[in-house]
C-alpha cells in the first residue's frame, strides 16, 4: 500500500474512517470517488481493514486494495505524512476542539486542502482567525462544517425511504440541538 502512495499523491484521504461517520464516509466514497484515486487514514491498520472488509461487502466491491495510512493526532510527523500523500484530506476525527488542529497545521504543512464535518462553531471561528492568512499564503482550502447539518437530514430521509410503505413526495425535518441530563437546558431530554 505504502507503494502506491508514494508513486503520487491520492486524490482524497479519509481520516478517521474507523470511526463512526468514517465508516459512512468510506461507503460513500466507493461510488462519489469512483475514478479517483483515495486512500483511509487511521491509528489502527487493523480496523481501517476491517473497514474496508465491511464497507467493501456493504458495496459489493473489493477495497483491499486502498492504500491505507497510519496517523495519529498526537504525531505530528505522521499527520504530516499523510497529509503529503494526499490532495485533500477529509477529517472525520473529531470532537474536533481537541483532535482538529493538528490536521490542520499537518494539511497546511503538507500542502493538503482540508474539508471536515466539525459543527462546533468555537472551533472553527477559532482556527479560521488563527489560519486563515497561513492557509491564504499557502493557497490551501479548509472548509469546516460540511455536512454538519445535512447529514442528519439526509439519513432520516434515507430512513424514511426505506421503512415507508409507498412512495414518499417530500419530508420536512427539525433540527433539535440540546445536552440530554442537564439542568436549566431546555432542550434536555
Amino acid at each position: 500500500m505504502a507503494e502506491e502512495v508514494r508513486s503520487g499523491r491520492l486524490d482524497v484521504v479519509i481520516f478517521g474512517a474507523s470511526g463512526f461517520t468514517g465508516k459512512h464516509t468510506v461507503y460513500e466514497a466507493v461510488s462519489v470517488l469512483e475514478g479517483l484515486r483515495w486512500g483511509i487514514a487511521g491509528r489502527n491498520r487493523e480496523k481501517l481493514e476491517e473497514v474496508l472488509d465491511e464497507m467493501g461487502i456493504k458495496a459489493g466491491q473489493d477495497l483491499s486494495q486502498i492504500p491505507i495510512i497510519i496517523a495519529d493526532v498526537s504525531d505530528d510527523n505522521s499527520v504530516l505524512r499523510m497529509a503529503m500523500s494526499a490532495r485533500i484530506v477529509v477529517n472525520t476525527v473529531g470532537p474536533f476542539r481537541l483532535y482538529g488542529e493538528p490536521v490542520i497545521r499537518g494539511c497546511l504543512a503538507g500542502g493538503a486542502h482540508l474539508v471536515d464535518v466539525s459543527g462546533e462553531p468555537q472551533y472553527i471561528e477559532s482556527m479560521q482567525l488563527k489560519y486563515h492568512d497561513f492557509a491564504k499564503l499557502c493557497g490551501t482550502y479548509v472548509i469546516s462544517a460540511c455536512g454538519c447539518n445535512s447529514i442528519p437530514a439526509d439519513m432520516g430521509v434515507v430512513f424514511a425511504e426505506q421503512h415507508f410503505d409507498g412512495t414518499i413526495n417530500s419530508v420536512e425535518t427539525f433540527f433539535v440541538h440540546g445536552l440530554r441530563g442537564c439542568k436549566g437546558n431546555a432542550n434536555a431530554g
